[in-house]
């Protein structure tokens, strides 16, 4: 009988350990020293010993243990499938801003999971509220000094917190973030923030508690609220106007620029989706210091920019080479940043025919506006109405699609929306603004 517990290896390393002791991809990995495999915490603190037994699962479910010594530290050699392997710790919270809660019915169901799983915040950087931690899990935190962790704050204000995650051990965040400053663990935070709630000088407190914590607070994100069109019955929240998200642009730029005077770091930073509220320019490059918070949407957008300047003059040549008709497909927001990076391409490679559609989202609503909450519905509805001929290559970005698979938001997957948009052709481009550049590299090699 086939056993499914453990972590599935995903590949093995030519002459690497592991490939010496016969281990293939699709073993499972049961347990590592006498200890049931839970997640890869536990795998990388294990395999870090001299000594180590592995209990292993072929594909035809034979069982076997494996002795071996190496160096300290040595790896293995192997990567496996996921991060957890035993069950990933879900949110207790009932957020009035929770996104999944406004997600449209009848989708796939690993849509409507809320993961808040401090393994998943510091293996992968996703942010975690501490309202389900339990003393074993605050012990392990600290023993094995998980550093760093991100999590949402949203309010430091016992009351607010409470209101805004719907869970009555809200209130203890700044005790928490006490103890995890006492351990030494570095925190990266952020705050969602809500119009008339969790704003104004209830934000104001929030970034001077937790700049009372810093060094050990590295950084705090101030994002503001998403809302879909999707929220019957819940709580009534509103999207900023232009002139409240330029209310909390000048508040964040005050405090940036008081901590930089008294610290050297900015500290607090603004979403790049204020901006677009607000119709203000993106800062400079300087402005967001190493980009501690790019994954939350802060500073994307001068971050691609900056790639895209320091490396274009290497790759006009190739540019200037192609031949085809080409047609970013993109979301509302970035609309702006596509214009900008167009006109740069048309003065360098002025025979380069590139150009943009940006496209609305219907699957979530008109408020979304980001590239990477667009659904393969809605591009495949952008492509086959956008008057391109069978010759034009419509540029899809990676981001809108599933990390490791071929699948959009909505469940169409990649093959199905090249089929729907045939005889129009498709293609995924990178993400980062150098990779994106080395794809048109490739394109003009392979046109050669």
């Amino acid at each position: 009988m086939v056993n499914n517990r453990g972590a599935r290896i995903n590949e093995v390393f030519p002459d690497s350990i592991a490939d010496e002791l016969g281990l293939e991809a699709g073993d499972l990995i049961l347990a590592i020293n006498g200890v049931e495999l839970t997640d890869l915490i536990q795998f990388l603190h294990e395999s870090s010993n001299e000594q180590v037994t592995l209990e292993v699962q072929k594909k035809d479910g034979e069982i076997f243990e494996i002795e071996f010594e190496k160096d300290p530290n040595e790896f293995l050699g192997l990567t496996l499938e996921d991060v957890v392997y035993d069950q990933v710790n879900t949110c207790k919270n009932h957020c009035i801003f929770c996104f999944v809660h406004q997600l449209p019915k009848g989708q796939r169901s690993t849509l409507y999971v809320q993961d808040d799983d401090y393994r998943l915040s510091f293996l992968q950087g996703c942010y975690i509220t501490l309202t389900n931690l339990s003393e074993a899990d605050w012990n392990r935190i600290e023993t094995l000094h998980l550093s760093p962790l991100y999590i949402s704050v949203h309010a430091t204000e016992p009351t607010v917190r409470r209101r805004l995650l719907g869970c009555r051990d809200a209130d203890q965040i700044m005790s928490q973030l006490q103890r995890l400053a006492k351990a030494d663990i570095t925190v990266h935070t952020q705050a969602v923030i809500c119009p008339g709630i969790n704003d104004g000088v209830i934000l104001e407190q929030t970034i001077n508690d937790l700049f009372s914590l810093w060094p050990n607070i590295a950084s705090l994100a101030v994002v503001p609220v998403g809302l879909t069109e999707h929220r019957e019955n819940l709580y009534q929240l509103q999207k900023f106007k232009p002139d409240e998200a330029s209310r909390v642009l000048d508040l964040v730029h005050q405090y940036q620029q008081q901590f930089l005077d008294r610290t050297g770091t900015r500290f607090v930073f603004a979403a790049d989706e204020w901006y677009i509220q607000a119709g203000r320019p993106i800062p400079a490059n300087e402005d967001y210091e190493d980009y501690p918070q790019l994954d939350n949407g802060v500073g994307l957008i001068r971050w691609f920019i900056t790639e895209f300047e320091e490396n274009l003059p290497d790759f006009i040549q190739a540019l200037t080479s192609l031949k085809q008709e080409y047609v970013i497909v993109t979301g509302v927001s970035t609309k702006g940043l596509w214009d900008y990076l167009i006109t740069r391409l048309n003065q360098e490679c002025p025979e380069l025919r590139i150009s943009s559609i940006h496209v609305e989202n219907q699957f979530f609503g008109r408020t979304v506006t980001v590239t990477g909450l667009l659904s393969g519905q809605d591009l495949m509805r952008a492509i086959i109405n956008h008057p391109g001929t069978a010759e034009t290559l419509y540029l899809i970005p990676q981001i809108t699609l599933k990390q490791g698979e071929d699948l959009f938001l909505d469940g169409l997957s990649l093959e199905e929306l090249i089929s729907g948009c045939q005889p129009k052709k498709i293609a995924v481009v990178p993400t980062r603004a150098y990779d994106w550049l080395c794809w048109f590299e490739e394109l003009a090699n392979n046109q050669c």
